[in-house]
């Protein structure tokens, strides 16, 4: 079984996300999945590959207002019920503190979400978890437990 390269869960998310290009086209997408490592948006208008963004959204059920720097990495072109729309996927670039506590801290709150943890499939749960650094390693793994028994 390969080891996955993730630094953390990534999780499916449902948000709006301010986007602002080389800082000036400012546009909104919509985020799909996210994880400490970066986010995947889709937006109307394509993202080139190697942009530079600056990001802004709140994270659902929270206050918190996170405001990052990243990169486009990838894309590619989606059609859901007849829209066209654009995927792009943004490594987040010095994802420092607070931010990367609070979504960490989102993150691991879904693996209390057992349609999440089925989903996703536990081996890959498992798998971005063993990636977690240790402190957030272990509340994983207790969580887990916890809703085994």
């Amino acid at each position: 079984m390969n080891r996955s390269k993730r630094a953390g869960l990534r999780i499916p998310v449902d948000f709006d996300v301010k986007c602002r290009v080389s800082g000036s086209t400012v546009f909104m997408g919509k985020a799909v999945n996210m994880s400490t490592g970066g986010i995947f948006v889709e937006t109307v208008e394509p993202i080139e590959d190697e942009a530079r963004l600056g990001l802004e959204f709140l994270l659902p059920e929270t206050l918190n207002s996170i405001k990052v720097q990243g990169k486009s990495v990838w894309s590619r072109p989606s059609c859901i019920e007849d829209k066209y729309w654009q995927g792009t996927g943004i490594r987040f670039e010095n994802l420092g503190e607070p931010y990367l506590s609070l979504i960490r801290e989102y993150a691991l709150a879904k693996l209390y979400d057992d349609n999440f943890v089925r989903q996703e499939g536990i081996v890959q749960v498992l798998s971005d978890v063993r990636n977690l650094p240790p402190s957030y390693r272990l509340k994983a793994y207790n969580i887990l437990i916890k809703k085994g028994g």
